[in-house]
């Protein structure tokens, strides 16, 4: 038996295309699917109507994506747990090679590449694609990293009893943070970018500008915590107003550098997404700066 975790908040738009591609998977074996759910719209009502095997946990409030994981994982039964979101498609192999990868492994968590799931070509959605994800392309080669998103990754069971819950404070970076405990525990995480799934993205440009935002703000909070890269501006006041317009140049041209080595075409066949990127990339650094200069100094 393994679990899959899914939160969700107010996905009526995914959750038919999340859920139908988890029950159309390869693998034979027994699973269990759970959705934690603290959605206002129809999300409940289509899971029962479409997907009665689904084990539905509510909450009556809107609740982060991390909270939600954790109330799941006391309820789970399996082991490896998968972790995918409701905006997200998993591809038709996905449990199958999730699985061939922990078989006989001492990855502690194995995860996999990420898609742009908007078919319409929006350029929004191409630029969110853009912003989060150049480290998760296709391609490449099986190799240790410290991080995957929740989107795409699964944990022997053992991790969550040693390393402890998601920590809800830092959403929407609960699963960098996480994953940075587990790494510094002494544990590995295996990325194999056959094991793909396809994240739909937000289409208009206020959501996207707003989450920009807040990306910006709780990277700083992270990088204040906890000794990844970057952090050494974020907690020296002179670095950071010195290097607070270097960071979002670089994060730029890291991104366009990565994506021309797989993907040269992309400029040509989106340009504007990449305009739209860039004007992102200013309320990334507003709200880095507003959390570096305001934030707390100490937990």
């Amino acid at each position: 038996m393994i679990s899959i975790i899914i939160p969700s908040y107010n996905s009526e738009d995914t959750i038919y295309r999340c859920l139908k591609a988890l029950f159309n998977q390869s693998y034979t074996g027994d699973y269990e699917v759970i959705l934690a759910d603290s959605s206002q719209d129809h999300t409940r009502q289509i899971v029962r109507e479409k997907f009665p095997g689904v084990r539905l946990i509510q909450f009556k409030a809107k609740t982060d994506p991390g909270t939600a994981r954790n109330a799941a994982i006391l309820q789970s039964k399996g082991d490896p747990i998968l972790f995918i979101d409701s905006d997200c498609i998993a591809e038709p192999d996905w449990i199958e090679r999730m699985l061939a990868r922990h078989q006989n492994s001492a990855y502690a968590a194995v995860g996999g590449s990420i898609l742009n799931g908007n078919d319409s070509g929006n350029v929004v959605a191409r630029a969110g694609y853009l912003a989060e994800f150049r480290e998760f392309l296709p391609g490449g080669t099986i190799r240790p990293v410290t991080h995957i998103p929740t989107c795409n990754i699964s944990y022997k069971r053992f991790v969550f009893k040693e390393i402890g819950e998601f920590d809800a404070s830092y959403y929407p970076q609960e699963d960098l943070v996480f994953n940075y405990r587990l790494c510094a525990a002494g544990h590995s995480i295996l990325f194999d970018p056959d094991i793909k799934i396809r994240h739909i993205h937000r289409t208009l440009l206020s959501d996207f500008l707003r989450h920009q935002f807040k990306i910006g703000k709780i990277t700083a909070r992270v990088l204040r915590h906890y000794p990844l890269s970057g952090h050494r501006i974020v907690n020296n006041r002179l670095l950071l107003l010195l290097g607070i317009l270097l960071v979002p140049f670089i994060k730029w041209v890291r991104t366009v550098n990565t994506f021309m080595k797989r993907d040269p075409y992309i400029l040509i066949r989106q340009p504007l997404a990449w305009i739209v990127f860039a004007i992102g990339l200013v309320p990334w650094t507003a709200g880095f700066l507003k959390q570096g200069l305001t934030g707390e100094n100490h937990r």
